[in-house]
């Protein structure tokens, strides 16, 4: 028996009703904020690889929590300032997170992101790599129609370079 494009078609088709038919509008609304939430973890990435504070700062809260190994910061306005001066001290430094997991609570306007992390840089001073890798943890809070995070937890658990002493 052949089958034409259109023969094997039609019952895809079927099929993919048939699935979607069965997931809620609520379903659909959550898969979409996901996906949402997807992309804005994304551009943090390329936002802080590209020193783009303004597009850095758009992703944040404006009552953002910032907690590293090394403190805290409050206010996305304090954590701006913190990365530009981070890119000043740093001009080659580089952030990935890794997101490795994103759930939306059940009362629809928070989520929160698992993963890793890593950062690197040249030491101005003795030219060492210096290379920190670690977990983090994000709160997003859905407002004004953007996810924004609210706060943020960076663990480093590696450490490599004259830095790390």
């Amino acid at each position: 028996m052949r089958f034409s494009p259109s023969s094997v078609a039609a019952p895809l088709g079927a099929a993919a009703l048939l699935l979607l038919s069965h997931l809620s509008p609520a379903q659909i609304l959550k898969q979409k904020h996901l996906e949402l939430l997807q992309m804005r973890s994304a551009s943090w990435n390329k936002a802080f690889n590209s020193r783009d504070t303004t597009a850095l700062g758009g992703l944040l809260h404006p009552g953002f929590t910032l907690c590293t190994g090394s403190g805290s910061q409050t206010s996305a306005a304090a954590v701006r300032q913190g990365f530009r001066q981070q890119f000043r001290q740093h001009p080659d430094i580089t952030w990935m997170n890794r997101s490795q997991n994103t759930e939306i609570s059940d009362l629809g306007n928070l989520a929160y992101e698992t993963g890793e992390w890593a950062e690197a840089w040249t030491d101005p001073q003795d030219k060492t790599k210096n290379r920190v890798i670690g977990k983090y943890w994000l709160m997003w809070k859905y407002e004004n129609n953007a996810w924004l995070m609210l706060s943020a937890i960076y663990t480093p658990l590696h450490c490599s370079g004259n830095s790390c002493k």
